[in-house]
């Protein structure tokens, strides 16, 4: 196991509606909706929609089903629970150990969606973070691999670790991330390209920033 003080764990839920509501440990936790909605803490999250909550929070389906994509950061050590797996479907993806220095950090979540036979060039961010690819087919070039991702994969990009992704090139590929970053970089963009050359290429990936957030760490 690496040197890291922080467990950053990624489930897919798939509830279905008029179950309790499932109440879940403190947590620095991103929800976001794929499918259908659900109340969090009593506040209704639509698809397309994503929310913090930095502690408790309980999570129900009133009517229909819904598909969450969850994220939960929590310090290294801390016993692992999924009282959601009582209420419906929920896998739990991915489990990543990183280090978060000082006592706040700050957290973001966006969708990227890539036109058919797009690309983002050769680039590194200065945070961590797991993406979830919603859509499409995205191949993922870093130094150790080459993985094709498609729709319900979730992935890990380290801090600094070159990435080149080529979409599809027949259909839009679209994936959401919720990354962890210096408080430093709040409001700012992560990336840096690897060849200076393509800082001036034009970036044909859609963001949208759903989430920018500083939180104190537990």
């Amino acid at each position: 196991m690496p040197d890291s003080n922080y467990h950053l764990r990624f489930f897919e839920d798939q509830l279905t509606g008029g179950a309790a509501a499932a109440a879940l440990a403190p947590a620095i936790r991103v929800i976001y909706a794929l499918e259908g909605a659900a109340l969090v803490n009593g506040t209704r999250l639509g698809a397309g929609e994503g929310v913090l909550v930095n502690g408790e929070a309980a999570i129900e389906v009133t009517d229909g089903a819904a598909k969450l994509a969850r994220w939960e950061l929590v310090a290294a050590g801390t016993e692992f629970s999924n009282p959601m797996a009582n209420f419906g479907l929920s896998l739990n993806k991915r489990t990543d150990f990183i280090e978060v220095p000082g006592i706040e950090t700050g957290v973001r979540l966006d969708t990227v969606t890539f036109p058919p036979g797009t690309r983002a060039y050769r680039h590194t961010h200065v945070s961590c973070g797991i993406r979830y690819l919603m859509r499409g087919r995205l191949e993922i070039n870093t130094d150790q691999s080459i993985d094709l991702m498609e729709p319900g994969h979730a992935w890990f990009e380290k801090v600094n670790g070159p990435v080149l992704a080529i979409a599809d090139g027949e259909i839009e590929t679209q994936f959401v991330r919720m990354m962890v970053l210096p408080v430093d970089y709040h409001g700012k963009l992560t990336i840096t390209y690897v060849d200076p050359a393509d800082d001036d290429k034009p970036r044909e990936q859609i963001n949208n920033r759903l989430l920018d957030e500083i939180v104190r760490l537990p």
